[in-house]
């Protein structure tokens, strides 16, 4: 059933603006956040409960550790609100390289990232193949890796999922061409914000009816208010498509005058809002 959702991206400016990221050499993630947090990680699923949000997504650009205690404490407090993880968004990793040695490098990395994932609890996994140019000969190799990374998913019990995200993915020929060398069943996200641009609608109609959930970006005025007929179409196009998942509402664009101008749930409550003004009683109860 649909449901409003949030993310650790909806929270980055409380979180800090982190940028933590797997270090090669050491194994464990190493970053800091740019600016004073006003909220720790871990008190974030209590946060999202409050609010009644009960689906979440965490980029791994926003986890400050990977020890094993650590983990294991991120997600008893995903537990203890009632909060699924629903997705770990894996936001590094190439495997559009031409070079195989590269290739495999990549492969190993978002590997990594899934047994963290496994650790969190978490229901899935969302990667891309990376920021190179799509040819026919990277589209074949990268749905090559993906039919690798999707059956290592499973086998660890995670749903594994793609979206229009970084260079490769943006355009969605070249997404949807990698699902299909790929040969997987892939769940897709449908980001408004990646979609942004003179082709935006025609993107998100491409892919709208693979999307099994979808990260929501308003544009806003320079009051930092929505505009409402490019949400709401956005949110339509989805509707119209059949889209039946969790809708992760994310923040407003320019992001600094969304962000300057709105407490944090205040703008999420306002996302929602107009959520429902498409959805209507179709959202779950208390979402």
């Amino acid at each position: 059933m649909v449901s409003a959702a949030v993310s650790t991206v909806t929270l980055m400016k409380a979180l800090g603006q982190p940028m933590y990221e797997l270090d090669a050499a050491t194994g464990e993630v190493a970053g800091t956040p740019t600016e004073p947090p006003t909220i720790d990680l871990l008190d974030i699923p209590a946060k999202a409960a409050a609010h009644s949000f009960h689906e979440f997504d965490l980029s791994v650009y926003h986890l400050p550790s990977i020890e094993r205690g650590y983990l294991a404490d991120l997600r008893a407090a995903f537990a203890d609100a009632g909060v699924e993880l629903f997705q770990l968004l894996i936001d590094t990793g190439d495997v559009d390289s031409g070079d195989p040695e590269e290739r495999a490098a990549g492969v190993a990395h978002i590997k990594r990232w899934m047994d963290i994932a496994v650790e969190l609890g978490a229901r899935g996994v969302r990667y891309v193949p990376g920021d190179g140019e799509p040819t026919p000969e990277t589209i074949r190799t990268s749905g090559e890796a993906f039919r690798e990374l999707f059956d290592y998913a499973v086998n660890l019990g995670l749903k594994p999922a793609t979206e229009n995200y970084r260079n490769f993915n943006l355009k969605a020929d070249s997404l949807l061409g990698v699902l299909e060398q790929s040969e997987r069943d892939y769940g897709v996200i449908a980001d408004f914000g990646n979609a942004r641009g003179p082709n935006k609608y025609e993107t998100l109609e491409a892919i709208m009816p693979r999307a099994t959930s979808i990260h929501a970006w308003a544009e806003v005025d320079e009051k930092g208010d929505l505009i409402s007929e490019d949400f709401q179409r956005c949110l339509t196009m989805a509707r119209d498509a059949g889209f039946d998942g969790p809708i992760m509402l994310q923040s407003g664009y320019p992001v600094d005058v969304f962000q300057r101008t709105r407490e944090v749930w205040a703008r999420v409550d306002e996302m929602r809002d107009e959520v429902r003004a498409v959805f209507g009683d179709v959202i779950k109860k208390g979402a």
